[in-house]
């Protein structure tokens, strides 16, 4: 094993003391020169028309810079495919925006909101996916709302299938492949049924944030709390035909959620081109409650053939996907949700399942962590328990059976299939359910592993796979200075401590003291192209051009040394900011009389995306429900994988246990968002309300690691898991929780007191 500097050890991240004690900048700290602060009226209604509006008493008002309505706005639509416009008319949820202003504070804007006089002709609203692709439902949106894609047409409120992800391939919205009414007749055991994962609150403790002011007619100045800010940049950029600058400080937090920030950033940017000036927009947090982009709410009504020995022969299935008012990307995560479904049942040779995006009254869908593929499993693999209760086989054996190895292949977000040709994660189940103690805590289907009183324990497993970890193309360039190793690549810090990753590579490869390595604020205008921090991809791309780019600019700095030195680059290394001969290292020059002052040696490095490499997460969880009032806590948990080289031990630790909550393994169990029907308003729309788990209830919670130096772009061999940590976390909490009741059937996420009360015949 290769012994590193950096690579593999604890070091303090460079703006750690900052972000604890408060000195690090985040977007609402910075002072924006002539900046209007932006102020949103929303609908009251799920579901109305705008008759009449009167904003002229808002206007008048002093301190009023402009308002904007549907009559006023751009005609700019955002979505996939485009369907979401800046204001319209027809209202589409409680929270839609009616009215936006921008005054020189937030007093007198939320003064002037009160000023303006709407009449509503209300609407019936549909809130249920199954009920909104009945025939007659309420019409979301409109046959003159012209929404199409690919060939596809919106359709009883169904929005067409495919997005960007897939280029000029077919959209990519069914598997459908062998026979399954043969496999379901090959198979021992049939099940079916339906299985519902409802809408939770993947919200960072930051509330998004947007500023924006136009430079001329041409080019946009905006700043965002974006984990990702070319995805704020470039979707905009394409749908309002400008050019679009993006600039990220510190960003609190993201869970996907703050990735593209796409109909927000796009509405702030229309009031800055409306009232003629640099707005500035933070969300309340009710508002991120009630308003902004939030998790899939989907149904699996599906069917399931095995065999006795645990081989899956057939799935089929009608997911249907719950993307409430608004699709930002719901279309490229029904493309990963089937491939993340894919690897996880590798070996089944009979596919019939079709996904269809459904719109409703409910508030927009927007990014999320697990991003498709924790929502179709989470129901899906569900619904796979009640062959392997038949069968009488565990869990862990029947997934080491089924899951993706070295060389299978699986369809992945193109529509197409692709294999892994080295990796394998046959050792990581055994040496993880060892540590979990897991063949001695499984009592088998149904039955708990222990008693305690009114107290009733069960345990339960799942699997998260994806192809990710090393999609799309990352560029990334490498300055060296005088004795500072500078480096660009646009990846913000949202808090996972990629940065410091990043940080370390250039270190490592340079062999410098990790305070000599500055990293560029994360700015479209100064960093090249990256797709930006999703999939779990940065580990791999970004790490990997950072490597390569600090790699090349070593070799210019070598050769600049062997010009001065009279020999050959290749009898050259560096260590602690000085160039020496290997053979000799007393002939050596520092790198100061390399790259004096007003000079610049630069390394320029690129990672090619593919989709041959998928990662893995396997989460062991044990629960404990009180049989009396049902509430169900995780007690223990352990989350398994086999990451190739580790980068950072502490922040590896911290992303599996970052998988609890942020509606990740919690919402199996605990995070739900509760709508009044009678009025489409959520009703959990603060922090108390909505049930988060607090630091003070944590599990007890460990990891089991394993480090096998992948094949991977990445310099080390290292690969990405930071999304999908918690994935597997609900249908394994759900699982322990029927465990531990006795084998009573649940079918819905979260188990909730009440629903297990339900089963329980208590209620």
């Amino acid at each position: 094993m290769t012994e590193y500097r950096h690579i593999g050890k604890v070091r303090r991240r460079q703006d750690g003391r900052a972000i604890v004690t408060g000195k690090a900048v985040y977007c609402d700290d910075i002072k924006f020169k002539n900046a209007y602060v932006a102020k949103v009226l929303h609908s009251p209604y799920p579901h109305a028309e705008i008759v009449s509006i009167d904003t002229s008493a808002a206007e008048a008002l002093s301190g009023v810079k402009g308002v904007m309505t549907y009559k006023n706005a751009p005609a700019w639509k955002t979505g996939v495919p485009a369907h979401r416009p800046v204001m319209d008319q027809h209202l589409r949820f409680t929270g839609d925006p009616v009215a936006a202003v921008a005054a020189v504070s937030a007093q007198i804007a939320e003064e002037a909101l009160e000023l303006i006089k709407v009449e509503y002709k209300v609407l019936t609203p549909v809130f249920d996916v199954e009920d909104a692709i009945k025939p007659g439902a309420p019409e979301v949106y409109r046959k003159e709302d012209n929404i199409e894609s690919k060939g596809f047409h919106y359709e009883n409120n169904c929005l067409p299938p495919g997005s960007w992800f897939e280029g000029n391939d077919p959209p990519f919205y069914k598997i459908q492949e062998g026979d399954v009414a043969k496999g379901f007749a090959e198979s021992d055991v049939v099940v079916e049924g339906k299985v519902s994962y409802t809408w939770t609150f993947p919200g960072a403790p930051e509330s998004p944030f947007i500023a924006a002011g136009w430079d001329d007619e041409t080019h946009v100045s905006v700043w965002a709390s974006s984990q990702g800010p070319n995805m704020v940049a470039r979707p905009l950029a394409a749908t309002i035909g400008a050019h679009i600058n993006v600039t990220t400080p510190n960003v609190g937090g993201s869970y996907g959620n703050k990735d593209a920030l796409g109909y927000t950033a796009m509405l702030i940017v229309a009031l800055a081109k409306t009232a003629g000036c640099t707005v500035k927009y933070a969300m309340t947090k009710e508002e991120h409650l009630l308003v902004y982009e939030r998790r899939l709410n989907n149904k699996f009504m599906g069917k399931i053939g095995i065999t006795k020995d645990g081989m899956m022969r057939a799935l089929q299935g009608d997911w249907l996907v719950g993307t409430g008012a608004g699709s930002e990307l719901t279309q490229g995560q029904v493309a990963e949700g089937l491939g993340e479904l894919h690897l996880a049942l590798n070996k089944t040779p009979n596919w019939d399942i079709t996904a269809k995006v459904v719109v409703s009254n409910m508030i927009p869908v927007g990014i999320a962590r697990g991003f498709g593929g924790q929502e179709l499993k989470a129901c899906a693999l569900h619904l796979l328990n009640r062959a392997l209760k038949q069968i009488d086989m565990d869990p862990v054996t029947f997934f080491k059976k089924n899951f993706c190895q070295a060389g299978d292949q699986y369809y992945w977000r193109t529509g197409h299939k692709y294999s892994n040709p080295v990796i394998n994660y046959d050792k990581c189940f055994d040496v993880a359910a060892e540590k979990f103690g897991w063949h001695e805590k499984w009592k088998g289907w149904g039955v708990p592993t222990r008693m305690e009183g009114s107290k009733a324990y069960g345990v339960g497993f799942s699997i998260h796979s994806s192809g990710d970890p090393q999609s799309d193309e990352t560029f990334a360039y490498v300055r060296l200075e005088n004795d500072q190793v500078m480096v660009h690549c646009v990846v913000s810090q949202f808090g996972n401590g990629q940065r410091l990753a990043l940080a370390k590579t250039a270190a490592e490869i340079l062999n410098v003291p990790l305070e000599n390595v500055t990293l560029n604020e994360s700015d479209t205008r100064t960093d090249p192209a990256d797709f930006g921090a999703a999939g779990s991809r940065e580990t791999i791309t970004a790490g990997g051009a950072v490597g390569r780019a600090a790699m090349a600019a070593k070799e210019k700095l070598l050769e600049e040394a062997a010009a001065k030195l009279g020999c050959k680059a290749k009898e050259l290394d560096t260590k602690d900011l000085v160039v020496f001969k290997k053979d000799d290292p007393s002939v050596s020059l520092p790198w100061m009389a390399i790259c004096p002052m007003y000079y610049s040696i630069t390394g320029q490095g690129m990672v090619e995306g593919d989709f041959n490499h998928n990662n893995c997460v396997m989460n062991f969880v044990e629960v404990e429900v009180d049989l009396e009032t049902g509430l169900a806590k995780i007690v223990n948990a352990l989350s398994g994988s086999d990451v190739g080289q580790i980068i950072s031990p502490i922040e590896l630790k911290m992303q599996f246990e970052g998988g609890l909550g942020s509606a990740g393994m919690d919402t199996g169990q605990l995070e739900e968002f509760v709508l009044d029907t009678n009025i489409g308003r959520i009703v959990t729309h603060n922090l108390i309300d909505y049930k988060w788990r607090p630091f003070n209830e944590l599990p007890n919670f460990e990891t089991s690691v394993l480090e096998s130096r992948f094949p991977t772009a990445n310099p080390f061999g290292a690969i990405g898991i930071g999304e999908i940590t918690g994935a597997a976390g609900p249908a394994a909490v759900l699982m322990a929780i029927e465990n531990a009741i006795g084998g009573a059937e649940i079918n819905e996420y979260p188990a909730t007191p009440d629903k297990i009360l339900k089963v329980l015949g208590k209620a």
